[in-house]
Formats: structure tokens, C-alpha cells, sequence
């Protein structure tokens, strides 16, 4: 039964696995099971930011040079993005409820945070760009490119949820398997067609301010990515986790998952470039990038490759990806390569692994 406190104080909490032990008493953070999950935690509060410190008043007048299929790209994919995070902002917690280490429910928590920020950024962009926001949120679930990728994103988070009266702990670890991977899936693949397009349009000198916010929340991505490859590596390993004959049965079902997420992926590419291209950048490039990324995020966890011959088609996004992003005017985007310096002396040797 979940309790919100657990009063017994003879439990080692470094001893127990990550998911479905005993419930938590206190959230002290003076001793870890997995330190490398509070290290994630206070890396990511390093990164505050608010989306308000980018200037989008460039962006206001390039997206009036924007060509029609242009603003087509530019707007769908921040209507994709949030539906994204804002299934992430309000599921998390879900996912947290089941876990027996403080530490991973400290990196939750600012993980959800975050991913109320990415959302409210959304808005910030659309409220500053468009001349009518509401007519652009209210046209999010219209459009049916978007809901029915909905429905591959929310699935697996919905039988978590739903599974609040499952008796069978088997069935229940098969759910946080998989939503695991679900989430991995949406943090290190879904994403980056419209991180992509962001990046391409400043490459070209337009939507800079834009792209200024996506590499933030890029960067934030990043450690959600980490946090999630690093909990599946252990959970697939461990047999102290109770996840690894799971985890065997459940492979190919993954592979078919990671598969259709790329191909999900292609598909919303050639929706977006169906009425046109961008200079630099195609639905076939893109095709082989969600190949090339598929085929790296699967052998981050231990997967073999579903693509073969596959390499990166668009060196030039990885300057954005790692925060290294072409260099602007100040007056006409913010930088963001800063901590928040009341904390960075604590975390600046801090290593995450994402691969």
C-alpha cells in the first residue's frame, strides 16, 4: 500500500532496488544508492532559466519573411512540442510514485519542473509571435498528424496509471519497463524533428531567439535522456531490481516500440515538408537522421541497431544539441551558456552519461 510517509526507521535505503521496495520516510540526500541520480538532480537545477531572458522581438518580424510553407513547418512543430511536454509536465509523478530512492525522486521532481517550464515556453513563443495565440492552441488537437502520435506517447504512461489497483507485481514492472522506455523514446527521439527545424531556420539566420529557447530546453532534454538511459542500463543489469528476466521477455515488444517511434517520426517529417522545403534541410534528410537516432539512443541502452549504414546526415545540429550553438549578436538573442552561480561550484564536476 503506498503511504506518503513511512515511519519505520530501521530501513537502509541504500539497500533498496529503485522501483516498488518499501515506501519513503524523509527525503535526506547525505547518503545514495545511486549517486549519479542526485547528481543529475542538482545538474539540472544549475540550469534555471526562464524563457523571458530571450528576447523574441527579431522573431516577431522574421516570421512575417517566413514563406507560407515556411510558417507551416515553424508552427506545427511547436504545436507537436506541446502536446510532448505537456503529457511530460503532468505524468511524471506517476512514474516517481513507485520508487523506493530518494535520490530518483528528487530528479523527478525537478525534472517535472522543467517540463512546466519547456510547456510555459511554448506559450511565451506563440503569445509573442502569432497575433492570435488562442486560435494556435485551440488548433493543437485538430490536427490529426498530432493526435495520433498522442496516443503512441501517452499509451504506456496511461497503463502505469491505470494499473493503481493491479495485484500482479509482475504486470506492474512490466508497465514501468515500458513506460521507461516510452519516456526514452520521447526524450531522446521525438523531439528532435522539431529541434531540428529550429535549428535549421536560425542556421539561416531567421527564428533566432527561438532557437535560443529550444536549445535550453534541448539542454534540459539532455539530462532527462541521461536520467532515463541510465535507470534502464541498471534495471536490464541488476538482477538485485528484480527487472532483468522482465526486461528479456519484453525486448522484442522495445524493438518494435523503437521502430515505430522512427518510423512515427519519418512520417511527421514528410507531413511537415509535404508543402515545401527549408535551405539545408528535407524530409529524406530527416529520414536519416531519425534512422541515424534510433539506432544511437536503442545502443545507449544495450539494443542492437535497427538501421543499417546509417550515419549522422546533419553534423552542424550537434553545435546546438551540446548548448555550442552558432554565435549571435547579444542585442539580438540572449546567451545561454550559464549556470545559476549560486550552485555551479557544487556541480561543475559533475559527469552524466548520455550517449
Amino acid at each position: 500500500m503506498q503511504e506518503v510517509l513511512n515511519l519505520k526507521d530501521d530501513i537502509d535505503f541504500t539497500k533498496e532496488p529503485i522501483f516498488l521496495g518499501n515506501n519513503l520516510n524523509i527525503q535526506r540526500y547525505d547518503q545514495y544508492k545511486i549517486k549519479k541520480f542526485f547528481d543529475l538532480f542538482k545538474e539540472q537545477l544549475s540550469f534555471f532559466w526562464r524563457p523571458e531572458e530571450v528576447s523574441l522581438q527579431k522573431d516577431i518580424n522574421d516570421y512575417q519573411l517566413l514563406t507560407d510553407h515556411e510558417k507551416f513547418i515553424f508552427t506545427k512543430n511547436l504545436l507537436y512540442q506541446t502536446m510532448l511536454d505537456s503529457v511530460q509536465a503532468r505524468a511524471i509523478p506517476f512514474l516517481a510514485k513507485y520508487t523506493s530512492l530518494p535520490e530518483f525522486e528528487a530528479s523527478c521532481s525537478a525534472w517535472q519542473f522543467f517540463e512546466q517550464i519547456h510547456s510555459y515556453s511554448y506559450t511565451y513563443i506563440i503569445k509573442n509571435v502569432y497575433p492570435n495565440p488562442k486560435e494556435i492552441f485551440d488548433s493543437v488537437l485538430k490536427d490529426q498528424e498530432i493526435v495520433k502520435r498522442a496516443t503512441s506517447v501517452t499509451k504506456h504512461y496511461n497503463d502505469l496509471i491505470q494499473s493503481i489497483h493491479e495485484n500482479s507485481l509482475e504486470n506492474i514492472k512490466r508497465k514501468i519497463f515500458l513506460t521507461l522506455v516510452s519516456v526514452n523514446i520521447l526524450e531522446g527521439i521525438r523531439f528532435y524533428v522539431s529541434f531540428a527545424c529550429s535549428y535549421c531556420f536560425a542556421q539561416n539566420k531567421l527564428m533566432e531567439g527561438n532557437a535560443k529557447i529550444i536549445s535550453l530546453i534541448n539542454r534540459d532534454e539532455n539530462l532527462h535522456l541521461a536520467l532515463t538511459q541510465n535507470t534502464l542500463k541498471i534495471l536490464k543489469t541488476e538482477k538485485s531490481e528484480g527487472f532483468v528476466e522482465i526486461a528479456k521477455e519484453l525486448e522484442p515488444l522495445v524493438i518494435q516500440m523503437y521502430e515505430d517511434a522512427a518510423q512515427e517520426e519519418i512520417q511527421w517529417a514528410n507531413y511537415l515538408f509535404s508543402k515545401g522545403s527549408m535551405l539545408g534541410l528535407n524530409s529524406h534528410i530527416l529520414e536519416l537522421y531519425m534512422k541515424y537516432l534510433t539506432n544511437k539512443r536503442m545502443a545507449a541502452i544495450g539494443y542492437k541497431p535497427l538501421f543499417k549504414n546509417i550515419e549522422n546526415p546533419i553534423h552542424w545540429i550537434d553545435s546546438w544539441i551540446k548548448g555550442k550553438n552558432v554565435q549571435t549578436a547579444p542585442q539580438e538573442t540572449e546567451l545561454e551558456s550559464y549556470k545559476i552561480t549560486s550552485i555551479k561550484n557544487d556541480v561543475e564536476n559533475i559527469k552524466y552519461e548520455i550517449i
